[in-house]
């Protein structure tokens, strides 16, 4: 039998009846590794084969699913806790990421982890926001100055916050997009449109179209791949849902050509197609044949993004996989700051990551 992965679970679960305790044992620690192991068991769940799989690995799994619910709960004491806190500061924010998910409440995102809780706040609010948020028991986390100037500069969110007692993370974000993709991508047209889900109230969230494209850019223009899989899985489980709206890829492609011309969304539909099998409509493939330069780029990195999203497991990694890491770490660094700035930024970064500090103080 050939090495089975996680990937090969996801994309069929029923493979979880025919393997040995030993496989088995990996695919869970896997899981739970990459921060999977609660999707895995919705996965199991919409496959039906829940309770025909063996007791411990029954019990592995809904572990993972108790960390989503749990998740999930102190998401919405969070919001109460913001609600109460930012009224008469600010008559609203959004959602993003997978706090976004999470607030859906939505069979097909269930077991979905996060790390923090993301939300956008308008630049004019953000100075408000975060005062009120200091002075009710948050505090910014524990990082390097060096990092503090990297996300003041270079980064699309405030030094990430951190609650004194409940040890929540949260992330102000006061731009969709990174400040240096500004110049090529216009991030507006993101907050045209958006959903309003009676949990999160009065806090709205990105309307479907927006979510998968601020996610793919997201993803295709970040430096850390450690959650890759998890985070192209959630892409494709977020095009299979969406698109049962007659009008999803109609409005995706209309705001793809309004926010500009990057190949991300190229570069997630296409490795969706190529892990998962994702089903696209033929108008949908014509409009992508026609950008040639988003067909060269996937043709140039669509190797390192698989050898990233399969091989991220210590007990996988290889030649191959530690190569597309420092490939499309570089590859980031190239999308996030102008190249005057990357020489300096990894210098300070060697420096400020070999002296002694707290695991959460560590530059990316």
């Amino acid at each position: 039998m050939s090495k089975i992965l996680l990937i090969n679970v996801l994309n069929n679960p029923n493979i979880l009846l025919n393997v040995d305790e030993k496989i088995s044992y990996q695919i869970i620690t896997e899981a739970r590794h990459l921060s999977l192991l609660g999707q895995l068991k919705a996965c199991c769940d919409r496959a039906h084969i829940e309770h025909d799989l063996p007791l411990h690995t029954q019990q592995q799994l809904l572990s993972g699913f108790h960390s989503y619910q749990k998740q999930q709960q102190q998401l919405l004491l969070e919001h109460q806790h913001l609600t109460e806190q930012l009224q008469g500061v600010i008559s609203s924010w959004r959602y993003l990421r997978g706090s976004a998910l999470q607030f859906l409440n939505n069979d097909m995102f269930a077991g979905r982890i996060k790390n923090n809780i993301d939300i956008y706040v308008p630049q004019q609010h953000v100075a408000n926001v975060e005062k009120t948020l200091l002075d009710n028991g948050w505090r910014y986390k524990n990082i390097a100055d060096y990092e503090e100037t990297f996300y003041r500069r270079w980064a699309q969110q405030t030094t990430p916050l951190i609650h004194k007692q409940r040890r929540t993370e949260l992330a102000i974000h006061f731009q969709l997009l990174p400040k240096t993709l500004i110049n090529k991508l216009d991030p507006t047209p993101l907050l045209h449109h958006h959903l309003s889900p009676p949990l999160c109230e009065p806090a709205t969230l990105l309307s479907p179209d927006a979510m998968v494209l601020h996610q793919a850019i997201m993803l295709f223009h970040q430096i850390d791949y450690h959650y890759g899989l998890r985070d192209i899985y959630s892409l494709y489980l977020q095009f299979v849902y969406f698109s049962k709206d007659a009008t999803f890829w109609h409005n995706l492609i209309q705001l793809h050509q309004q926010v500009g011309n990057d190949n991300s969304l190229y570069l997630a539909v296409s490795l969706c197609q190529r892990l998962f099998n994702l089903t696209v409509p033929e108008n949908v493939l014509t409009y992508f044949k026609q950008q040639k330069s988003h067909q060269l780029s996937y043709w140039l990195y669509q190797q390192r993004f698989i050898d990233a999203f399969i091989y991220q497991f210590p007990l996988h990694r290889n030649m191959g996989y530690r190569d597309a890491v420092k490939s499309l770490r570089f590859r980031g660094r190239l999308k996030q700051m102008p190249i005057y700035s990357i020489v300096p930024h990894i210098i300070k970064r060697l420096i400020v990551n070999s002296i002694p500090h707290d695991d959460e103080e560590v530059i990316n």
